[in-house]
């Protein structure tokens, strides 16, 4: 059985044991959710991302204006729905995020506030999301999201009006994050490239290093433009995300490495360098597993 997100095959074992517990149809069902990872001791749960609850807020609005409604349905970047948990009453509505099993998401339980109103159109961003450059600080993925819900609500219910996003809590939460050393000011950001918040824990790193040893071909990658890029371009591997926990998954993986990601994350992971990048990350690397192959440096210039 495949995980819908990062697309590698749980060990059958595991998944019989947990089946028997569980059931199978249970087990299937969570893991085709998206939002539970299975371990050898049960699960990990995802969450979702702000892209994800300000999508849920904005949902929520635009049908509170036509029912009750507690719960919505999200698209996400990655084809899979989920269901939120809304507070919603007369267009205005609150989602809570919920970051899973993460161990340091600082925006874990932020409120996101949408309010529709028959005036104007569209989605626009408001106090709370923080600004980059003079534009609101939503990436190009999460700003896709919540158009695509938006879009797919709005029709739903045949409404033409507009939904405000904002962030109560937003500038307070900010000061916690890294916002302020990438130029973004006044509020957190709207991100998300799956949809989903990946439970980053040493149980994760430990049950991705051991699922990732059973395969003869492997790809780590820093994030999710590396695994893309590897599921892409590198036929026959499997790609994993271990964002900068490189080591541990160099010493669990027992076939063949390629090692994928952005210049900064690996730059950081050797400890800085002057010299030629890809010969530092290749020369680390093979120390800690001589199967290491290769190294490809994404977007670096030529």
């Amino acid at each position: 059985m495949r995980d819908p997100i990062e697309l590698f095959e749980y060990p059958k074992e595991w998944i019989r044991i947990r089946g028997r517990i569980e059931g199978k149809k249970d087990v299937a069902e969570k893991i085709r959710s998206g939002l539970y990872i299975l371990t050898p001791e049960g699960w990990l749960r995802r969450g979702i991302t702000t892209a994800t609850t300000a999508s849920a807020a904005i949902c929520g609005a635009v049908a509170s204006l036509y029912e009750d409604v507690s719960e919505v349905e999200v698209s996400t970047p990655v084809g899979l729905k989920v269901r939120v948990r809304v507070r919603a009453k007369d267009g205005l509505c609150t989602a809570k995020k919920f970051a899973g099993d993460h161990d340091f998401d600082v925006t874990n339980g932020i409120e996101i506030v949408a309010e529709a109103s028959e005036s104007g159109g569209g989605v626009e961003f408001g106090e709370g999301i923080g600004v980059k450059n003079g534009k609101k600080a939503v990436s190009a993925s999460a700003r896709k999201q919540i158009e695509e819900n938006f879009k797919r609500y709005a029709e739903l219910y045949g409404f033409k009006g507009k939904v405000v996003v904002s962030v109560p809590e937003g500038r307070n939460v900010a000061k916690k994050t890294k916002n302020s050393n990438l130029g973004v000011v006044s509020g957190i950001s709207l991100l998300g490239s799956t949809g989903f918040v990946e439970p980053w824990c040493e149980k994760l790193v430990r049950v991705k290093s051991m699922i990732a040893s059973g395969y003869d071909k492997v790809v780590i990658t820093t994030g999710r433009s590396g695994w893309r890029w590897a599921l892409e371009n590198l036929k026959g591997y499997q790609p994993f995300v271990f964002g900068l926990y490189l080591d541990k998954a160099l010493r669990s993986v027992k076939g063949e490495v390629i090692i994928v990601g952005l210049p900064a994350l690996l730059r950081k992971w050797v400890g800085g360098t002057n010299g030629d990048l890809r010969k530092a990350v290749l020369k680390k690397a093979m120390r800690i597993n001589e199967n290491v192959s290769d190294v490809i440096l994404l977007g670096e210039k030529k």
